[in-house]
């Protein structure tokens, strides 16, 4: 098969994957949703209420070589890099796919990491989508805008940057990410979040959101990650249901392997 024919081939079968669900997981307690919707709402607002407007403030004072230095960690909350790079990791297993001659192990470890990427370009897309939505209806002025309106300034949906600023894309895009990651790397979790947390502070620093634009940021990329999980677990892909939760579809399995067919 060409691998024109297997890129195509592959977006067929995880289409119909996809529509067929073999089950979904176990539902959320109503009161646990609630409670959890309630508890952010208050913590975004209380953490707007005393931190916006002074954390605002002291990061204009801030040393210009720290402002700098924050320029340049923002940018891994950037989505294209993510985008990018995991749609390498689901193209380039499946053109490896498409030769011949490849073996089992190594087919398996193929769309072992072919099913991930996907995962993690999902979550991606379905929090940058979600990110870009609510930003465009709630219209929070950013703070360049704090001298003239204040920290609490907002406008009728669909509008400028300037007006764009709940909540911060990069938390999203950072923790969704960090959490996507950390469902396959349980290790390396306090890494990925600290490096995610250190994303979302940088977007104070530099002064494109307020404090409570990356806490609503940094929750709704984790929930993101937790909402695509479920979806992938009910059908199948890179996860799947069992009694005690959505585990990790191959875990520990496909590399063991690999290394016992190398040595």
């Amino acid at each position: 098969m060409t691998p024109p024919r297997r890129l195509f081939f592959a977006a067929h079968e995880f289409r119909r994957r996809w529509r067929q669900s073999r089950g979904a997981t176990a539902p959320h307690a109503p009161n646990r949703l609630l409670l959890g919707a309630l508890a952010l709402c208050a913590a975004v607002a209380l953490t707007a209420w005393a931190l916006d407007g002074v954390l605002t403030l002291e990061a204009r004072r801030l040393p210009g070589w720290v402002r700098t230095f924050f320029g340049y960690v923002t940018r891994l909350g950037d989505s294209g890099w993510i985008f990018a790079l995991s749609a390498l990791g689901m193209a380039g297993p499946l053109l490896l796919l498409a030769r011949p001659g490849v073996d089992r192990d190594r087919r398996a470890a193929l769309a072992w990491l072919a099913g991930r990427s996907a995962f993690i370009f999902a979550v991606a897309a379905f929090s940058g989508v979600l990110s870009q939505v609510l930003k465009n209806l709630i219209g929070r002025a950013r703070p360049p805008l704090f001298d003239q309106h204040g920290p609490f300034y907002f406008v009728l949906p669909w509008h400028t940057a300037l007006y764009s600023s709940f909540p911060s894309g990069h938390a999203i895009t950072a923790f969704a990410c960090a959490a996507a990651l950390g469902y396959f790397t349980p290790r390396l979790r306090v890494v990925l979040f600290v490096l995610a947390a250190t994303v979302a502070v940088s977007r104070v620093v530099v002064g494109s959101h307020y404090a409570s634009d990356v806490v609503a940021g940094a929750a709704i990329g984790w929930l993101s990650a937790a909402a695509v999980r479920r979806a992938f677990a009910a059908r199948g892909l890179a996860f799947r249901v069992t009694p005690a939760g959505v585990v990790v579809r191959g875990q520990g399995r496909i590399w063991t392997a690999l290394r016992r067919k190398i040595g």
